[in-house]
């Protein structure tokens, strides 16, 4: 029987999705030896059975990416180091061949499977996923976690992933870069309604690894308190859609920049609510914000990883005027600090921001906005 990977394509489309899996596991299979890699595993839409499939040209075509997780035996660094190069040359043909990204984890030996901490990637995984090649029961040894394990950390972390896709599409309008960029603007609007349903439900203790069964949960979510703009259910659910049944939009400036900029205001109005969940408190401004957000302390707050994040911090910022538990905080945590200031609009000051971002001197608003990029690259 055939796999469905994508519930609204066509049986041929689904057809030539399986066969595509089966040439790039012949691929696989032709480069690397069942002495070191365990299994090679689909993850993301596909990998669920949900993923999009394109109406262009009257022609089914693929949008998501192609995400694999590599799954390995114990192996020396300077052979991590060789499977990876080969893997990323395997990357460029297979996209170049496909039109879309195929791409390929590190590395994740199968003794740490069972020690792996819940993100909400590998719940994702654990739940929806296909092996192509290889140990078909492998996942079997990672924890069986639950939903309502995840931590509002989790939510938090996907909204600055999917802050900084709203940054990049403004940027783009900014650039007057809209008629080759339409899609991905449009992409990334659909992405922070699907991020904001994502994050309610992660807070609230419903989220499911489904996007179908999220669709109908997120109905009984209280959207109201995380945001006053009663057009945010339908938004949801648009996007939601969108991501099984993607389709371009025609680029006209206004519609998009009204578009974007609603979704830039209602995805601000959700994570100042979701972290004042995280922080136990009613509600937040920018004062309030900033103030627990410095005072507050990480949940890993061991030595060894306070002493950790001070080497990152080190390394990444040098030795700033700053209080000294900015250096002792991951440095993520400098990131969540100035998003107000890069995405929404807050007043900070650039002298405020560079201390922040580990940067000195007299430094202008773009440089700034390169910097956070950068370090944003990092610890996304």
């Amino acid at each position: 029987m055939m796999n469905k990977y994508a519930p609204y394509g066509s049986d041929g489309f689904n057809g030539y999705i399986d066969e595509s899996l089966k040439d790039i596991a012949a691929r696989f299979d032709a480069l690397f030896s069942r002495d070191e890699i365990i299994a090679l595993i689909l993850g993301g839409g596909y990998g669920r059975n949900e993923g999009g499939v394109l109406i262009a040209d009257n022609e089914e075509k693929l949008y998501n990416d192609l995400d694999f997780f590599v799954i390995s035996k114990d192996m020396p660094q300077w052979r991590n180091s060789q499977i990876g190069r080969t893997l990323k040359s395997l990357h460029y043909d297979l996209s170049d061949q496909y039109g879309i990204e195929v791409d390929f984890s590190d590395l994740k030996p199968v003794s740490s499977l069972a020690k792996t901490p819940l993100t909400l990637m590998w719940y994702d995984l654990l739940y929806g996923h296909k092996v192509i090649w290889g140990n078909r029961h492998v996942l079997q040894n990672l924890p069986r976690w639950k939903a309502k394990d995840l931590g509002i950390n989790e939510a938090l972390k996907l909204l600055l992933n999917r802050g900084m896709g709203l940054y990049f599409a403004r940027s783009y309008l900014l650039h007057d870069a809209l008629n080759e960029q339409c899609d991905f603007i449009n992409r990334n609007i659909h992405k922070a309604y699907q991020a904001v349903a994502e994050a309610v439900l992660i807070t609230e203790g419903k989220y499911h690894w489904s996007v179908i069964r999220r669709m109908e949960l997120i109905k009984e979510a209280p959207l109201a308190e995380y945001s006053n703009d009663d057009r945010l259910p339908d938004l949801i659910q648009e996007a939601m859609l969108f991501k099984l049944r993607p389709h371009y939009v025609e680029p006209i400036p206004k519609a998009i920049n009204d578009r974007l900029q609603t979704a830039i205001d209602i995805f601000e109005q959700v994570y100042y609510a979701c972290w004042a969940e995280y922080f136990g408190v009613p509600k937040l401004d920018l004062k309030s914000y900033h103030n627990l957000l410095s005072s507050h302390k990480d949940q890993q707050s061991s030595v060894m990883s306070i002493a950790k994040n001070f080497a990152l911090n080190l390394r990444d910022c040098g030795i700033t005027p700053a209080n000294m538990t900015e250096y002792i905080k991951y440095p993520r945590y400098r990131l969540f600090y100035t998003l107000p200031w890069l995405l929404f609009g807050a007043e900070m000051t650039n002298e405020s921001v560079a201390r922040m971002l580990g940067v000195q001197g007299d430094i202008d608003r773009e440089s700034l906005e390169k910097r956070y990029i950068s370090l944003w690259q990092r610890y996304n």
